[in-house]
């Protein structure tokens, strides 16, 4: 007795036709083996996740009180230079770009290289005319009393320490101490000013299933702006949450942002989007992973309607295989199994 059964199996988005052959004869108790069979075809494989990085630099103290009196006045957030940063008393203290900490007045025989970090200050605003240099002289008293007028101070051409912050690079994201809130008490050598300072960290908080679902060597491609930055995983560690974070770095083991750091938002904690490459998109010949098997020389290979055909796997997911080796249109076996007839 000989008996022919014909299936067709739509396989996934590939639109994969999977013809099962059933042939057999002999006894009721007779094996019957069934082989599944596939065209390979052009196909694409490639999965993503969306998610967030979070961005954090260290935040450090830049700059002690130096005012005697209550404070009036705080305004704090992304500052550039001449910004007001507080009040004591009514007397505003100013920031502006400068590398030394303040540590004296600004007046007539003053010397040194807060002198020549507020004449630079100065001649961006037009109000000095000459070469920023260390030394106190007529130009610098000139100029410090126009913008004393402007910023309504009294122009006396004196700067008093505790006036004005140097911070190295503006415009920054500038907080103020606890000590420095409104109606507090200052006595002067107070923490006041900080500023994010320091080497970025990029980090993906994560909950378990979400950090199974990413392999150990994902590409993360972080995004802001126009500008794509790609990175990987360097550590691993786990919250006291449950939480799986994994910290990033640049492909080559530096920064994520590289040479474009300055281009962040200012603050020590920023939220970039991302994509975390799960499976790289790839497109080639593609069967099904059932497909694939090895020789006993360990070699990957397929059994073809010529036989066994060894092919190289160029990528895998979701169920599918890109491989080199095989032409489109090609049968490849994707189950073998036996039965018995009833």
């Amino acid at each position: 007795m000989g008996t022919g059964l014909g299936v067709a199996i739509a396989a996934g988005a590939t639109g994969w036709a999977i013809g099962a052959t059933l042939v057999g004869g002999g006894a009721a108790t007779d094996q019957v083996e069934q082989s599944i069979w596939i065209q390979a075809e052009d196909s694409s494989i490639g999965s993503a996740l969306n998610l967030s990085t979070t961005v954090k630099q260290p935040v450090r103290v830049v700059a002690s009180n130096h005012l005697t009196g209550v404070v009036s006045a705080v305004d704090t957030g992304e500052k550039k230079s001449g910004d007001k940063l507080y009040s004591v008393s009514g007397k505003d203290v100013h920031v502006i770009q400068g590398s030394t900490p303040f540590y004296q007045d600004i007046a007539p025989k003053s010397s040194g290289q807060n002198v020549k970090q507020v004449e630079a200050f100065l001649k961006s605003l037009n109000f000095f005319t000459g070469t920023p240099d260390s030394s106190y002289d007529a130009g610098t008293a000139r100029a410090i009393k126009a913008w004393q007028t402007s910023t309504g101070q009294k122009p006396d051409g004196v700067i008093e320490l505790g006036r004005m912050v140097a911070i190295s690079s503006l415009p920054a994201q500038i907080d103020l101490s606890e000590a420095i809130s409104p109606g507090k008490q200052l006595a002067g050598g107070e923490d006041a000013v900080m500023a994010a300072s320091g080497k970025r960290t990029f980090t993906l908080s994560l909950t378990a299933e979400q950090a199974a679902m990413i392999p150990q060597d994902s590409v993360v491609e972080v995004q802001h702006e126009k500008s794509i930055w790609k990175s990987v995983i360097a550590q691993t560690s786990n919250e006291d949450t449950g939480n799986i974070v994994h910290t990033l770095s640049a492909q080559d083991g530096g920064e994520v942002c590289g040479a474009q750091c300055t281009e962040l938002p200012s603050g020590s904690n920023v939220t970039l989007r991302s994509k975390v490459i799960v499976v790289p998109a790839t497109s080639g010949i593609g069967i099904p992973a059932a497909a694939i098997t090895t020789d006993p020389s360990g070699q990957t290979q397929v059994t073809t309607e010529s036989g066994p055909t060894h092919v190289k796997v160029l990528a895998s997911g979701q169920g599918i295989v890109i491989v080199d080796g095989l032409e489109a249109g090609t049968k490849v076996r994707v189950l073998e199994v036996s039965t018995k007839t009833p």
